[in-house]
């Protein structure tokens, strides 16, 4: 949280923090703004989210859309339970629509991590299995008692440092580890040997649930990233393997006709190698003329 308002203060933005739904978890979400922000709420949705809705109303200062609404989302991510993820996933959507619906309507965008997967869109999972292998036998991923397979973390000791160390030569930075997806050990002689490929991608990628996104577009939502660009692939995540795009900026219609960029930095069309080791995502943005 001090890192937050740290930037938020290097940034001249006012933030806004999310307490998560878990009371376990450390995991919170944040709104920075440098336009007013006349009201905000944070929902936690306690046994049916992870995290939390968090929800501004911001002045834009425009003629048109004066004053939109700004939802800050991080789906849960449980890719080690299959297509239980995903139903995870839909019954925390489904919470954030139903906050959605009981408020006064008002052109809105949902921003943010939601794990999941857009019909139509391709996975590179050959090579990301490929990448998790190479991990594997370097040592850096490791079976604990349950049997799943986690990132092997450095401590505060010299041997941690030496652990960092493998990690940045195999080209992955310490700081990263927690977006690195802890699987199934039966997953990994699975996957030893599978060739890189188009036609397994697109086998794979037939075999994971896309509710989420789905229910998205049935409720009218506009994905700007794949309205401003039909074809790209846009891939976010991860950022030391890139495989999949799950990070999104989904716009109401009315505020969607007024999209006029979007784009993942760190990309191919915006590069900056910064943003690699920011997060293991790469970041979405979305401009409007409002």
């Amino acid at each position: 949280m001090d890192r937050i308002r740290d930037l938020a203060a290097d940034l001249g933005m006012e933030m806004f923090l999310g307490k998560p739904s878990d009371p376990d978890s450390p995991m919170h979400t944040a709104i920075l703004s440098r336009l007013p922000v006349r009201a905000w709420r944070n929902r936690r949705h306690h046994g049916r989210m992870l995290r939390s809705h968090l929800h501004c109303e911001v002045e834009t200062g425009g003629h048109e859309l004066p004053v939109i609404g700004v939802h800050c989302l991080h789906l849960a991510a449980r890719f080690g339970d299959r297509n239980k993820g995903e139903a995870r996933r839909i019954r925390e959507i489904s919470a954030v629509l139903t906050d959605i619906a009981g408020e006064p309507a008002l052109p809105h965008m949902l921003i943010g991590d939601f794990n999941a997967l857009s019909p139509g869109d391709d996975i590179l999972a050959t090579s990301f299995f490929r990448r998790m292998n190479d991990l594997r036998r370097a040592g850096l991923l490791v079976a604990g008692r349950s049997g799943i397979l986690a990132p092997l973390a450095p401590d505060d000791s010299a041997s941690g440092d030496e652990v960092a160390d493998r990690w940045r030569r195999a080209g992955v930075d310490p700081r990263l580890l927690g977006g690195i997806p802890a699987l199934p050990r039966v997953v990994a002689p699975l996957t030893v040997g599978l060739p890189v490929s188009r036609a397994m991608d697109r086998f794979l990628g037939r075999m994971i649930e896309r509710w989420t996104v789905e229910r998205l577009h049935k409720e009218g939502y506009v994905d700007c990233y794949r309205h401003i660009h039909p074809r790209a692939r846009g891939l976010t995540c991860a950022t030391w393997q890139l495989s999949a795009r799950v990070d999104y900026v989904f716009a109401t219609r009315d505020l969607a006709a007024h999209v006029v960029g979007a784009d993942v930095v760190g990309g191919r069309t915006w590069p900056d190698p910064d943003a690699a080791v920011a997060s293991d995502h790469y970041p979405v943005v979305a401009e409007f003329s409002v």
